[in-house]
């Protein structure tokens, strides 16, 4: 063999391992990629020839999906983690820019070479803000979102160093123009939009200050300040009469409450949009829809439309009509479109923004797969819209390992703590107030935080994407069963054999009762008018319709939506349940990465607890002092002795944790849910919600014994945030919590009999069961507040 023919022999054997290596890394991690992408990926890579790649790559299907791609990717971060040198980690980079221009279509297979070039041309330094600009605009064409976010927020960085107000102004407005264009979200488009004013004024630029009046303009005429939308429309008359005509009649119309006088402003600005000259199709063609839709005419849809908006369309065309073939292509369309702007979005801040503004287009896909009768696409679907931040952060505490350790504390929101000290001790509507505001300041400040560990990070480019049906069933045992709750009202049973729709909830009703049910289970002094018929009605539409297709010694996972996440649906109907393990999982695709995640389990289980920091709830020493006495192996920190970072430091390492402190939950702020692990109350030392994902868990069992530590909200349309799914996310493979606030001494009581059964051995679902049946049949504690609150999450 020759020197030459030697090196590309080792080059095919490094790319084979690497491939091999990334590709069991994914299944490990519950992300299960067929054999023959794989296979069809490593004969890409082994080739020399540039053109011949991309014949390949376009010829072959499994070669244009989404995990063809991601496992290039995988592939980049495994060498970089592995130690391998800056040029492999590169080669395997810069294949996933081939496949993706390849699936997107964007290349010219002329310019393509032939042979490979000798090197790689010399970087010539950090580019130029123009450079930025167009470096951002190429990501947004291919749907990397985040990653354009970053190059434009670069560009306006590199423009203000350089003084060129003018590409600022651009990069100003490339990041106002970037999805989603949601409520949550317009506070950040209008200053995108004024930092472009701003920047195109000192420019002298009168076209730029134009264009970015009128992005200003469609924001405020869609928010509550008037004053502001004057003085916009005021300064975009004064540098364009016709534009500023159009506007202010076009705003005026928006903002009228008056049906005809929508209707008449609607004609006006479809009539005269010549006024805006080079854009006048397109804002003619957006006023007509409105107008169809006001006059309750068919709508025109046009692939320059929001899909936002073409689903809310193609949804009163389902309403009206059933499910069409035309319906059909264009809702699967748009679930591909919204998907291409997903699996680039690494960030749970993005995720979420993404879930709030496509929640119609999701539910949409799953109406039109229900009525063609495809009850695994429509779950498939279903699974989609839901929980892929939690998705996104299974993988979060990867980004903070490569970082300095103290990166952790700094980034700790010390101040957000003395705040809710404060509010603990002193719950007052002032204190609550001041609290809220805070957790908006610390939201967009921990969203910086992401994105800038993303930025700097460099990779992995994709996300993880969400487990199909088919993939999930492969993982089930036999007596698994798994029951979806789709936000539809659908209701589905997944087995190992098959996928099926079993029932229909109505969502609105449900909510109803789980409202008055909950009042009525956690009160114990005061009966709740209608509280029983409430629970009655939940356990014969919601829970006694799983007896006949979940038989006695089953393991039952649900997958709750909307108001369900919030009433234990075990502790409801336990007749109906008898015999069965059952718990909760946020989504299908972290059930499926708790069952195909290895576990390293030990002969001997190591116990840790800790709670009682402050010396407040007197019976939960000894609670944590018997659960202790019932493992060969215990750690414990009591009271004083706690300290955030001691605590966490040995949560690491538990196989069981039990954490008995104060918990608090806020409606508004699902996300900076506490639990108050050290220190007094009024000084305490805070484990906070988003926290967790900076950290990887080991333990098989994870008890919290704090108030509202489980309740959980579904925020950000289909995404639910709560402790269970961020300790399930975190590595521990079942979580036992309340959904209300518990009494100290009925806790302690029911984790005697929980550890107890526990050691019997049992399964945590079976000791629960247990424990909750011996406080049920003691007369002082019957009330199911005092037992019926806890509730088992994760892979029964």
């Amino acid at each position: 063999m020759t020197a030459d023919e030697d090196g590309l022999a080792a080059a095919r054997v490094v790319v084979v391992d690497v491939i091999t290596a990334a590709w069991h890394q994914l299944a490990r991690r519950g992300e299960f990629i067929p054999e023959e992408v794989r296979d069809a990926v490593i004969a890409v890579l082994v080739q020399r020839s540039p053109r011949t790649k991309i014949r390949m790559i376009a010829a072959r299907p499994e070669l244009l999906s989404h995990e063809a791609e991601r496992l290039v990717d995988s592939a980049a971060v495994f060498s970089r983690d592995a130690g391998a040198d800056a040029r492999t980690t590169h080669y395997f980079a810069g294949h996933l820019g081939m496949f993706t221009a390849v699936r997107l279509g964007d290349y010219d297979l002329d310019l393509i070479p032939e042979h490979p070039r000798a090197h790689l041309p010399e970087d010539d330094g950090p580019p130029d803000a123009a450079r930025w600009v167009a470096t951002a605009r190429g990501l947004k064409a291919e749907g990397r979102t985040e990653e354009a976010r970053n190059a434009f927020t670069k560009a306006v960085r590199q423009a203000r160093v350089e003084g060129n107000p003018g590409v600022e102004g651009e990069a100003e407005l490339g990041l106002f123009a970037l999805p989603p264009n949601i409520a949550g979200a317009r506070g950040r488009k209008l200053e995108h939009a004024e930092q472009a004013v701003q920047a195109y004024r000192r420019a002298a630029d009168v076209e730029g200050e134009c264009h970015a009046l009128v992005a200003m303009v469609t924001v405020l005429t869609h928010t509550s300040e008037p004053l502001r939308l004057d003085v916009a429309l005021k300064r975009l008359a004064l540098l364009d009469a016709d534009s500023g005509r159009w506007w202010r009649e076009y705003s005026t119309t928006m903002r009228s409450d008056d049906l005809d006088r929508t209707i008449s402003g609607l004609r006006w600005c479809v009539e005269h949009a010549g006024l805006l000259g080079f854009h006048a199709d397109f804002y003619r063609d957006m006023c007509a829809g409105k107008l169809a839709f006001y006059e309750e005419r068919r709508v025109p849809v046009h692939d320059r439309d929001t899909p936002a908006f073409r689903a809310a369309v193609t949804m009163v065309d389902l309403a009206r009509n059933g499910p069409t073939h035309e319906t059909t292509e264009l809702i699967d369309r748009l679930v591909r479109e919204v998907e291409d702007l997903r699996r680039y979005a690494r960030s749970q801040a993005v995720q979420r923004e993404l879930s709030l503004a496509h929640q119609l287009v999701y539910d949409a896909a799953v109406r039109s797969a229900l009525a063609s009768g495809g009850p695994e696409r429509a779950v498939d679907l279903n699974e989609l819209a839901s929980s892929r931040a939690l998705l996104v952060q299974t993988d979060a505490h990867r980004w903070w390992e490569r970082w300095h350790p103290g990166l952790l504390e700094e980034t700790r929101p010390v101040r957000l703590a003395e705040l809710l000290g404060r509010f603990a001790v002193q719950p007052t509507e002032r204190t609550r107030r001041l609290l809220l505001q805070a957790f908006k300041h610390e939201r967009s400040a921990q969203d910086d935080t992401e994105r800038w560990l993303l930025s700097a990070e460099g990779s992995p480019t994709t996300t993880p994407p969400p487990v199909p049906v088919r993939t999930l069933r492969t993982l089930l045992a036999d007596d698994h069963r798994v029951v979806v709750y789709a936000s539809s009202g659908a209701v589905f049973l997944i087995s190992r054999d098959d996928c099926r729709l079993i029932g229909q909830v109505d969502h609105e009703r449900v909510q109803d009762h789980v409202d008055t049910a909950l009042s009525h289970l956690s009160a114990p002094e005061a009966a709740t008018p209608g509280g029983a018929a409430s629970v009655a009605y939940l356990v014969d539409h919601v829970v006694r319709p799983l007896r006949k297709h979940v038989r006695e010694g089953a393991r039952l996972v649900v997958v709750p939506s909307e108001a369900l996440w919030r009433i234990p649906l075990a502790a409801l109907a336990p007749v109906e349940l008898r015999g069965r393990d059952v718990s909760c999982v946020p989504s299908l695709s972290l059930l499926a990465r708790l069952l195909g995640a290895a576990h390293l389990d030990r002969r001997v289980e190591r116990f840790v607890g800790f709670g009682d920091p402050d010396g407040s709830l007197r019976h939960a020493r000894d609670e944590i002092r018997h659960a202790a006495g019932t493992f060969a192996d215990s750690f414990t920190l009591l009271g004083e002795d706690l300290g955030y970072h001691r605590a966490m430091a040995n949560l690491a390492d538990a196989d069981v944790a039990h954490i008995a402190c104060h918990g608090l939950f806020f409606p508004e702020y699902p996300d900076f849910s506490a639990l108050l692990l050290a220190g007094p109350a009024h000084d305490p030392e805070v484990l906070w919600y988003g926290e967790l994902a900076r950290y990887r868990l080991r333990a098989r069992l994870v008890v919290l014994a704090a108030c509202h530590a489980g309740t959980g909200s579904v925020a950000f349309g289909s995404e639910y945030v709560g402790f269970p799914g961020a300790f399930l996310t975190a590595g521990a493979r079942q979580v036992l919590a309340p959904l209300w606030a518990v009494s100290d001494l009925s806790t302690a009581l029911l984790m005697r009999y929980f550890y107890s059964a526990l050691a019997t051995p049992a399964s945590p679902a079976a000791a629960l069961r247990e424990a909750q049946r011996r406080m049920a049949a003691n007369p002082a504690t019957a009330h199911p507040y005092h037992w019926a609150g806890f509730q088992l999450f994760g892979a029964a």
